[in-house]
């Protein structure tokens, strides 16, 4: 007697398409023998290609991301009072609502899963969302029904860490500047005077502050310039950071120490404003600061001073909050800058990775039960112990 089917629903976006994630969700259930049928579901966000820089500051950062900050702030209150608690979604909170009846595996990305949402998904067995932080997911909601989360940690980690030396040689060396000069009309001369030439890397120092995925990826790709690495994360064995090639150190030495700083912490109570005017006071005249984790590490006042007064030699950052960060942004009119619009870790190859390994790890637990990679584990056994998820 075959096996009942499974309903599942592919969200899709786009970076993430619907038919990525149901290609992906095909394979693996064929792997395993699961028998699913496959709905998908494809939100055009963001719904535009650009946007202006706003002129006024949010009374409070937007919560959806790569959005029209209009269609966010026209939103925001009905946002709100869907669910107050999920950040960094695509499109209105309940937007899943009126899709999710029946079905019983869910897949997103930036797609929100709202507190209602969860309520409409009464055969909801299990949630797949490629990203490393879930936070488009009502988490308390899901743990009240002991539903996995299947989630992918360290997904674009290669793509940000190639980021950080392309954002580093770029700005050091002026190719943004000298690429922009050239769109502009302009044959930069100066470039090539000694006052603003930039350094070569080898034989310098690099900090990298938080080893997680992206710091682990950098490492390579820094040893391979010939830089020598200091790692700062109180939160890693330090024979991991030696046997990376790289010398665990104090944040306060680091800062002091390195003639790059790449900052790749993930951003928690504890991190938010880890760096702030005093740390930034210890980094040397010619050290470059790169951020493509989170604005709310760093005391972005405290980085403009820094940046204005060439206290510091120049700044890559990908980030901003708000973001789009207003049209008045100090940072913006600093020379001695590269700025990115959050791209850091949009790669094809990590949209292709985080579909595939969230639909392996979801359909794994569909087979036998295995709880790999599942983000909620303790809300998952408890239910378990009482009887099972719903």
């Amino acid at each position: 007697m075959s096996a009942a089917r499974i309903h599942a629903l592919v969200v899709g976006d786009r970076f993430i398409g619907a038919d990525l994630f149901a290609g992906e969700l095909e394979a693996a259930a064929d792997q395993a023998g699961v028998p699913l049928t496959i709905k998908q579901l494809q939100i055009d966000y963001p719904a535009v290609d650009a946007v202006p820089l706003p002129t006024l500051s949010p009374a409070a950062p937007p919560r959806p991301l790569w959005e029209d900050p209009q269609e966010a702030v026209a939103r925001a209150d009905a946002d709100l009072s869907a669910d107050p608690v999920i950040r960094e979604y695509t499109g209105p909170v309940d937007l899943l609502v009126p899709h999710l009846a029946g079905i019983e595996a869910l897949l997103v990305h930036l797609a929100p899963v709202s507190r209602n949402a969860v309520d409409a998904a009464d055969r909801l067995r299990a949630i797949g969302c490629a990203r490393g932080g879930a936070v488009n997911l009502n988490q308390q909601r899901i743990n009240e029904r002991g539903i996995p989360v299947f989630y992918c940690p360290g997904r674009n980690a290669q793509a940000v860490a190639e980021y950080v030396m392309g954002g580093v040689l770029a700005l050091t060396r002026g190719i943004a500047a000298g690429s922009a000069g050239i769109a502009d009309g302009l044959w930069r001369l100066d470039l090539y005077s000694y006052a603003l030439a930039g350094p070569e890397l080898y034989g310098r120092t690099c900090g990298i502050v938080g080893f997680g995925g992206v710091g682990r990826a950098f490492a390579p790709i820094a040893r391979g310039f010939g830089l020598r690495l200091l790692v700062h994360d109180p939160y890693v064995n330090e024979d991991e950071v030696r046997a990376a090639g790289a010398e665990p150190v104090d944040l306060d030495i680091l800062l002091s120490s390195s003639h790059i700083v790449v900052l790749a912490a993930r951003l928690s109570d504890e991190t938010r404003g880890l760096i702030g005017m005093a740390e930034l006071a210890l980094l040397q005249p010619n050290c470059i600061f790169v951020n493509p984790a989170r604005a709310e590490l760093v005391d972005t006042a405290a980085l403009a001073d820094a940046l204005e007064r060439r206290a510091i030699a120049g700044a890559v950052i990908d980030v901003f909050s708000p973001e789009p960060p207003v049209a008045h942004d100090r940072l913006l009119s600093l020379d001695n800058v590269l700025l990115t619009p959050h791209i850091a870790g949009a790669s094809k190859d990590a949209a292709e990775r985080g579909a595939q390994v969230v639909c392996r790890k979801l359909v794994a637990y569909l087979a036998d039960g295995s709880l790999d990679g599942v983000l909620n584990r303790a809300a998952v056994e408890q239910a378990t112990m009482a009887g099972g998820a719903q």
